[in-house]
Formats: structure tokens, C-alpha cells, sequence
């Protein structure tokens, strides 16, 4: 029997550099939207802030992170920036793990328990 997932949308916000004007911010929301998965982008170059939605099941931070850096706008390198993402990586792994994770039914023990 197949089973279809539904989407696992999340928001996240991302400081990044070099985002001087507002062009900057349609090249990164074009660049963001090719991604799989990826539903909402926007940006605020006033505060060099990336706000984007994303499908959980297609596509991850790190992703997003890289994307961004290939196309000049890095995530921020600030100790607060860095910090914020590693709890996100964090927080994202531990949510994807729970995505998979497929219960025990009918109060059968699972299997090698």
C-alpha cells in the first residue's frame, strides 16, 4: 500500500552578507525558488534578513545555505548567525528523523524489543 507524504512546511530566517540593494533581493528569491520544495521567499536587504518556506521532505537549510553562498550571498559569519544555525541544522535533523519514523501498531512491541 503506498503511502503519500504530506508536505512538512517550515519558515526559517537567515541573516546574510553582501546584500546591498533591491535588486539583491529578486535574484535571491528567483535563485530560492528554483530549489525544490521551496514555497515563499523573501527578503529584506535593509536587514539583510532571507526569510524562506520550504516542503521539509524536499530540501533542507543547508541546502538553502549553499545555494546562497553560490550565488554571493553568504549566511552571515557573525558568532549570533552561526549560532542561530547550528540550532536550526540541529532542531531540522531531529525533525526529519521524527518524519520518518514510522510507529508500531495493534499494541505489538516493535521489532526486536
Amino acid at each position: 500500500m503506498a503511502t503519500t507524504q504530506e508536505a512538512y512546511l517550515v519558515t526559517r530566517t537567515l541573516k546574510v552578507e553582501e546584500m546591498v540593494c533591491v535588486e539583491c533581493e529578486e535574484i535571491i528569491a528567483e535563485a530560492l525558488t528554483m530549489l525544490s520544495g521551496v514555497t515563499a521567499v523573501d527578503s529584506n536587504w535593509e536587514k539583510g534578513q532571507v526569510t524562506a518556506s520550504y516542503d521539509l521532505h524536499k530540501t533542507h537549510i543547508q541546502e538553502l545555505e549553499k545555494l546562497l553562498s553560490d550565488i554571493g550571498y553568504p549566511p552571515s559569519k557573525g558568532f549570533l548567525a552561526r549560532k542561530m544555525r547550528d540550532w536550526i541544522h540541529y532542531t531540522e535533523k531531529n525533525e526529519v528523523d521524527n518524519l520518518k519514523h514510522v510507529g508500531h501498531c495493534c499494541s505489538k512491541p516493535p521489532a526486536g524489543a
